[in-house]
């Protein structure tokens, strides 16, 4: 399976390790005290029988009846451990079901049940049922890994409509934010986004220490041969990606910010991703760019300088939750060590480790608190202390984790310019990374995914109506 060059392949031989194992008989057989079998084997012949019967309003009151991602204890992160090739069948039948009864009652031209009363179900449903979100981390160089990672989630169509990214993830995030997944898939026919992103044209050279030596007009030069000229509204439009990206302030006293398409409609994705990059020491601070509206490029918020989002928001899963309704995160970790998988039974031993990471934390937020109440520090120090206790408060994980294989080693290769043979390996690492994890991602976000492409069309059908409403009048 680690040998496997597509997930076609690695799906094929997972099936094989499976039937080796007993974890395919564990698949077919719907008992389990992880969850309760009997409910959801219920509820489907219930949604079956509705269905086939063309019972419309009673197929309506029963999806109304509740559709969670954890409904009967289904969403249990054991259930989705146990095989290589997915959960139990009886739980991806439950969720099939439930797409096939969504997208039956989807259509404008339906009879059955009023076009109105249908909008308002979905858009309900949605707000309850929550959406899932991909989040991308920092890591310098080794950030290029997420472009491996949405490869296999688009191929597979997978990728959650909201992604986040700060640093190295803002800049693939803007990447994929802008392009259609046709686009996106295209930048690796002949390898044209290794040979892209290691060109090196304007022989840019980086390093810490060196911030006040950069050519940042060459810096944006390479920038805009990568990604489009665009605000965040306008990818969105184009895409229907929530893209969002972090930024955290140069100087005291000043919060961090996530920019999109709700929160800052017109700002310039590459401003924005130049902002979430800046490393201090390695980058000056950045002012940001937005687009009036008469679709001039001006700063926007001019007194104020950012630097990179790691520092603040690495994986910002709380504003998220707040904007898009996100409950169900998929993390792509670049960086080793950062993060691990929970286990399956706690026991003491995860207890203390817990128990003694928190115990560290709270020292040293402690102890950051008592200096800047009772010493008089600086600008750039007191920036420094608040980017410490960000970083303390920060998880690093979700629910479904994509890491890599490498090792702390990959660290000193961290701002190095690659060459194409180790580009194309990290990307197909994040491939690779990604391909156990294709199975559970399918089966957790099948719903949200349904409901956002429902939602999808109906934002297109009205936007185009509103439209052609202003041209008439």
């Amino acid at each position: 399976m680690s040998q496997a060059e597509r997930y076609d392949q690695w799906l094929a031989l997972a099936e094989d390790h499976d039937s080796e194992t007993g974890a395919d008989d564990w698949r077919r057989h719907g008992e389990s005290r992880q969850y309760d079998h009997a409910s959801i084997s219920k509820r489907l012949h219930r949604l079956r029988t509705l269905r086939k019967k063309s019972d419309d309003h009673g197929l309506l009151f029963a999806l109304n009846e509740g559709i969670h991602g954890n409904m009967a204890g289904m969403g249990r992160a054991a259930l989705y451990q146990r095989a290589k090739c997915g959960t139990k069948v009886l739980i991806e039948e439950y969720i099939s079901e439930i797409c096939s009864a969504l997208e039956y009652l989807a259509p404008p031209e339906f009879p059955g049940i009023p076009w109105v009363d249908r909008v308002e179900f979905f858009q309900r449903a949605s707000h309850c049922y929550g959406r899932s979100a991909l989040m991308l981390s920092g890591g310098g160089t080794l950030g290029y890994f997420h472009f491996g990672v949405l490869r296999a989630l688009i191929e597979q169509g997978l990728c959650p409509r909201v992604i986040s990214g700060a640093s190295a993830g803002a800049f693939v995030a803007s990447i994929v934010g802008t392009r259609t997944d046709e686009e996106y898939l295209q930048l690796f026919d002949d390898h044209y986004l290794a040979r892209a992103l290691t060109a090196n044209r304007e022989n840019i050279k980086i390093g810490f220490g060196n911030s006040s030596s950069v050519d940042m007009k060459a810096i944006k030069r390479e920038m805009a041969r990568m990604i489009p000229d665009m605000t965040f509204l306008e990818a969105y439009e184009k895409t229907g990606r929530s893209i969002n990206i972090t930024i955290s302030p140069a100087e005291p006293r000043q919060t961090s910010r996530l920019l999109n398409h709700i929160t800052s409609p017109n700002v310039t994705i590459r401003s924005a991703v130049l902002a979430s990059s800046a490393l201090p020491g390695v980058f000056p601070p950045v002012q940001l760019e937005a687009r009036n509206v008469h679709g001039k490029v001006q700063p926007y918020l001019p007194s104020r300088r950012w630097i990179d989002g790691s520092f603040s928001q690495d994986l910002p899963a709380r504003r998220l939750a707040r904007i898009y309704g996100v409950n169900h995160f998929v993390v792509s970790q670049v960086m080793p060590g950062l993060g691990r998988e929970p286990h399956l039974r706690p026991g003491v031993r995860k207890i203390v480790s817990d128990a003694t990471v928190a115990a560290t934390k709270e020292v040293v937020r402690g102890s950051l608190g008592l200096i800047q109440r009772y010493v008089t520090v600086g600008p750039k120090m007191g920036v420094a202390m608040n980017t410490i206790n960000a970083l303390i408060d920060q998880q690093y994980t979700g629910d479904i984790n994509i890491f890599p294989t490498y090792g702390l080693d990959s660290l000193k290769s961290i701002l190095k310019m690659l060459s194409l043979e180790e580009m194309i390996e990290l990307i197909k690492a994040g491939e690779r990374a990604s391909w156990p994890k294709l199975p559970a991602i399918a089966v957790t976000t099948s719903i949200g995914r349904t409901l956002d492409a429902i939602l999808h069309d109906i934002e297109v059908k009205e936007t185009h109506w509103l439209r052609r409403a202003r041209k008439a009048g």
